[in-house]
């Protein structure tokens, strides 16, 4: 075989696995959620907190054993997107669901006029919000004729000021929906509960509690 046929064939070869690699890397699967901001307000504007986010789930798997079945090979990670209103949504980045967490209450307390503060070396002497999260899982339930997507999200939510806790509230919830096309409803599922459970939250209530305002 000449020269001329080795770079044809090795072309042809680096290109069949260049679409291959895109092809698989584009195909990886996994979970949306599109987080529901309320109307933003001025009720909190002038006032700083850090918030900080804790992992307290004693299973850390995201996925139950039907669900991971069906996702086959997810990423442990979310995607988000964040809309107001009746918006379709802009999309954030795909996250661990620690930080999908912590960006998704960000959204929440920015959107009350709280000046939020993430980055521990940032922090000073602001109270601090604690979303300790207790439960985040998907899963697939199978049934003799349909099969159905559950989900359930748990987190408590504290108000600390000088290391000491004032004021807590926790705030959980389960839902279900049954599976018809692909995972699009395991996305809506999630980014529905997710978008209830996090808004039910009074931030407002809680600080006055804590005697901050």
């Amino acid at each position: 075989m000449d020269m001329a046929h080795i770079k044809k064939y090795t072309g042809i070869f680096l290109f069949s696995l260049f679409l291959l690699t895109t092809f698989s890397c584009s195909t990886v699967p996994v979970l949306h959620v599109n987080y529901r901001v309320p109307g933003k307000t001025n009720q909190l504007q002038g006032k700083k907190v850090f918030l900080e986010i804790r992992d307290s789930r004693t299973d850390k798997d995201m996925l139950g054993e039907g669900a991971k079945e069906d996702f086959k090979n997810i990423l442990e990670s979310v995607s988000l997107s964040v809309a107001e209103g009746n918006e379709r949504g802009f999309k954030i980045g795909v996250f661990p669901v620690t930080d999908l967490m912590r960006e998704i209450f960000r959204e929440r307390l920015t959107g009350l006029g709280l000046d939020v503060v993430t980055d521990i070396n940032s922090r000073g002497e602001e109270p601090t919000v604690v979303i300790d999260l207790q439960t985040f899982k998907l899963d697939l339930i199978k049934g003799t004729v349909k099969r159905t997507w559950t989900a359930k999200v748990a987190y408590i939510a504290e108000i600390q000021d000088k290391g000491k806790a004032l004021a807590s509230n926790k705030i959980s919830g389960e839902s279900e929906k049954l599976k018809i096309v692909f995972r699009k409803e395991a996305d809506s599922l999630m980014s529905d509960l997710i978008t209830d459970l996090t808004n039910r939250l009074d931030v407002e209530a809680l600080l006055r509690k804590a005697g901050l305002i």
